[in-house]
């Protein structure tokens, strides 16, 4: 198993809603929600999802997903 969390330092970016992690050698995009801090004061991920955006590129809906991405990057440019 590539554990790529352990050997890849991340571009990270982080709202107040959620928390980007991506690695760009292993093609995996991580969203999270944000951080939290348990009764004891130790902060604690938030519950993460994985997408293997290398198999994304690699799949029958390339297409589809690259529609999905754009419209992404223009919400984002918009706001």
């Amino acid at each position: 198993m590539n554990r790529y969390w352990e050997t890849e330092q991340p571009i990270e970016v982080a709202s107040k809603k959620n928390k980007l992690r991506w690695f760009p050698q292993a093609g995996q995009l991580q969203v999270s929600r944000p951080d939290w801090t348990d009764e004891n004061g130790q902060v604690k991920p938030g519950k993460t999802v994985t997408l293997d955006v290398k198999a994304l590129s690699e799949g029958a809906d390339r297409e589809t997903a690259l529609e999905v991405f754009e419209a992404i990057v223009k919400m984002i440019e918009a706001d």
